[in-house]
């Protein structure tokens, strides 16, 4: 019993150091995992290589293959120029698109009532409702660093006067 609770308190020490001081374990210490994922994707490649297999047997088999060595998939995407990673940039921005344009419609709310109102020309120098409605979602916008980001990177500045129009056409994108 005295093995099991030292070898249990210097297993979460070492554990401890190696993600504190950001330390690998030895390699002889990964062997039965590596083994273990090299057996399992060996077992699914036949899955993955079968030309006439059907879509969702292909995509169990990519699934078990990335569990297992993830690795393989960041040297593929690199490889390509990095297709996976700009398609999950795209559906993030998209998401993220589609969020600010269904706040559109809310600002009509927002602007029924006097005082915010008052607080918001005020604000932005402006009586206009599209203007002030473009202000909005502009702040809004600078609210969400990524997305803008995305936009000022494709599309060129993101501005107060083409910003409704941008995250419309960046919500139309189609899914990757």
């Amino acid at each position: 019993m005295l093995k099991f609770f030292t070898g249990t308190a210097m297993g979460a020490l070492l554990a401890f150091v190696f993600v504190r001081f950001g330390l690998e374990p030895p390699a002889i210490v990964k062997l039965p995992e590596k083994l273990k994922a090299n057996l399992v994707t060996t077992a699914v490649e036949a899955d993955l290589y079968d030309l006439n297999a059907a879509g969702d047997v292909h995509e169990r088999a990519l699934k078990i293959y990335f569990d297992n060595r993830a690795g393989d998939a960041a040297k593929l995407d690199a490889a390509a120029g990095h297709p996976f990673l700009a398609a999950l940039h795209r559906e993030r921005a998209r998401r993220e698109a589609r969020e600010l344009n269904a706040a559109w419609s809310a600002y009509d709310d927002v602007l029924a009532r006097p005082a915010l109102r008052a607080t918001l020309e005020r604000k932005y120098g402006t009586s206009k409702d599209d203007a002030l409605k473009r202000a909005m979602l502009m702040d809004a916008l600078g609210k969400g660093a990524f997305l803008k980001a995305w936009l000022e990177r494709g599309r060129g500045e993101v501005t107060v006067e083409n910003v409704r129009a941008v995250l419309v056409g960046a919500a139309k994108l189609p899914p990757p």
